[in-house]
């Protein structure tokens, strides 16, 4: 669940006859707002608001008794703030092709819970993405695109569908010196613009 969201849980008597149903939920320190609400048919809806980030633990009980599953652990994250994603590395200024280096970080620490989407485009057939989680550090996600083509590259990176700091991110790859110093120096650079172009697109939630 996500702080702030109530969460549903639909839960179904109708077998188990007679009996109270309670539950009971606890986070880290703090215990979440619990309503049960009765749909008068041997049918409940329990509503579960949490008032805390961390893991929770449910208690469903139905005559004094666990039902099946309980207790369930739940966790909680915060709500995603785009504001606190930071991308870094060499892959998101302006270089040069020969020497290029095309990897950056996506370090989502202290965002919330939310979903992370990092989109490039570039010239159509000049560059190769690749992606994945840092295996030690599982809210940092490691990127590099080797391009193979000078041009304008366009890297998107959005968190829960808002653009962090810095996104999108215009990066030219020019082929000589003179050429890099054009670009660091006037803002107004572009290159000509490319018809043929294509995207890389990966998503995940964290």
């Amino acid at each position: 669940g996500i702080l702030g969201r109530p969460m549903d849980v639909a839960i179904d008597t109708r077998r188990a006859g007679p009996g109270e149903l309670t539950a009971f939920c606890m986070g880290p320190s703090k215990a979440s707002y619990c309503e049960l609400k009765d749909n008068h048919d041997g049918t409940f809806v329990l509503k579960v608001k949490a008032q805390e980030p961390g893991r929770h633990v449910l208690q469903i009980k139905y005559g004094g008794e666990h039902v099946n599953g309980s207790p369930f652990q739940l966790k909680v994250g915060a709500q995603p703030d785009a504001s606190k994603v930071r991308v870094t590395g060499p892959g998101v200024e302006h270089g040069i092709l020969a020497t290029y280096q095309s990897r950056f970080i996506v370090e989502t620490r202290g965002a919330g819970a939310g979903q992370l989407t990092v989109r490039i485009r570039g010239p159509k057939g000049g560059f190769q993405v690749e992606m994945y989680r840092d295996s030690q550090r599982d809210r940092t996600i490691l990127c590099r695109y080797d391009p193979t083509e000078t041009g304008l590259y366009v890297v998107s990176v959005r968190w829960s569908g808002v653009d962090v700091p810095g996104s999108p991110f215009q990066i030219n790859i020019v082929d000589t010196q003179q050429e890099l110093e054009q670009v660091l120096h006037d803002a107004s650079f572009a290159q000509s613009s490319v018809t043929h172009r294509s995207f890389s697109q990966w998503r995940e939630d964290i």
